[in-house]
């Protein structure tokens, strides 16, 4: 009951991941910064709400999509927002996005080399390399210094030991 009011409004938030992240890309050449930067901020809270009610529904399902998902939407929010401060040139957009999935991923699977190697292999370029390097392990080293757990493997390890 609580996907169908999304769905009418947008229902690319309700599709398969690949064609959110491709519609979130797309964002960049219309209407204005704000009106973006807004709606990929709706788009994050609907999507991280989601995610996590479905996660702790524990029904059977994927958690890489949507932390790619939530990766993009949040590379998209940044180069948005760098775009429109001048510190990056519009050209950066996609790279934003595929660097903003890698460092979210990283940070959050505590993977950071598998973030990348995944990252540059589905963009299939290596032009933002260096710059998601640097950012993914700035994103992993944050979520170890903030006491982030290294995986969520870890956490659903742990939870299989307690229950046995």
């Amino acid at each position: 009951m609580l996907v169908i009011p999304v769905g009418l409004w947008n229902p690319h938030l309700l599709g398969g991941s690949h064609d959110l992240i491709m519609y979130v890309t797309q964002m960049f050449s219309r209407g204005n910064w704000l009106s973006i930067a807004g709606l990929l901020g709706i788009f994050l809270v609907l999507r991280f709400a989601g995610t996590m009610i479905a996660y702790g529904s524990t029904v059977p399902g994927g958690i890489f999509m949507p932390i790619f998902v939530l990766g993009s939407i949040l590379g998209a929010l940044a180069g948005v927002l760098m775009i429109h401060a001048g510190v990056l040139p519009a050209s950066c957009c996609l790279n934003m996005v595929a660097i903003g999935m890698a460092a979210y991923f990283g940070a959050a699977e505590g993977a950071p080399f598998s973030a990348i190697l995944l990252v540059t292999e589905m963009v299939g370029s290596i032009s933002q390399i260096f710059p998601m390097v640097l950012l993914t392990f700035v994103a992993y080293y944050t979520s170890m210094l903030l006491g982030a757990r290294t995986s969520n493997y870890d956490g659903l390890r742990e939870e299989m030991v307690f229950e046995n």
